[in-house]
């Protein structure tokens, strides 16, 4: 299911391509959902210094992923090890989230002066990553008008089939029976619907979906599903140096 939206375009780098809004770039904010040509970036200490000064970052932060809730404060010198996001303060700091059918979302202040990317797969996603990260922003001063959402490649609704025990995660945590759909037998979840659900409930100002099914997509995308790969999509953000 492909719905590409007006404000994405396909950048290259070298060899490593990936979606972005230019716009964005221009307000300072750097980011990308990135293809499967992105794979070898963290395999070394080479191509992380080569990625880190193609994008003009100082350093890179990534984490191990644990399919849950939990979202770091990048500022200070702070470097996290576990969780399932990043809110960005330092600049220079590029945060990397890593997928494969689960959902990467960024956040970020249309001023240029935050950004956010977090993993969100189902459980997470049940768990409201995307909508807690918006009221820690909130909390920390950033109207949640003044924010904007962009939800990049993941599994669609075309192909992500679930039980019933995802089914029932994501009505007890309140989410509308709209994100689901029924086919015969099978229960099919709109995992970025659901994202985007959240993310107007908390006021959000600007939402736009990348529109990229990653298991339909594999001349552009790994899928956990459709391959069983071990490979993995990095999507990114860094707010430009001063």
């Amino acid at each position: 299911m492909d719905r590409t939206n007006s404000p994405f375009e396909l950048k290259g780098i070298g060899s490593w391509s990936y979606f972005h809004v230019p716009a964005l770039e221009r307000a300072g904010i750097i980011h990308g959902f990135m293809t499967r040509s992105s794979d070898p970036i963290l395999s070394g200490a080479a191509e992380e210094k080569e990625f880190a000064r193609a994008l003009g970052a100082a350093t890179l932060v990534s984490l191990k992923q644990e399919h849950g809730d939990v979202v770091h404060v990048i500022e200070n010198g702070e470097r996290p090890h576990a969780g399932d996001g990043f809110i960005v303060l330092e600049r220079g700091v590029c945060a990397i989230i890593k997928t494969a059918d689960c959902l990467p979302v960024i956040i970020y202040a249309r001023d240029g002066s935050v950004a956010a990317i977090v993993h969100a797969g189902w459980r997470g996603s049940a768990a409201h990553i995307v909508g807690k990260t918006l009221s820690r922003l909130s909390a920390m001063g950033f109207a949640p008008g003044s924010l904007g959402v962009l939800i990049g490649p993941g599994i669609g609704p075309c192909c992500y089939n679930v039980g019933e025990d995802v089914v029932s995660a994501f009505r007890s945590a309140g989410y509308g029976e709209g994100i689901f759909e029924r086919r015969g037998s099978s229960t099919f979840l709109d995992l970025k619907e659901a994202n985007r659900e959240a993310a107007e409930a908390e006021g959000v100002g600007e939402i736009a979906d990348v529109g990229l099914c990653t298991a339909c997509r594999g001349d552009l995308f790994f899928s956990a599903r459709r391959e069983k790969t071990q490979g993995r999509q990095i999507n990114f953000v860094l707010l430009k140096g001063a």
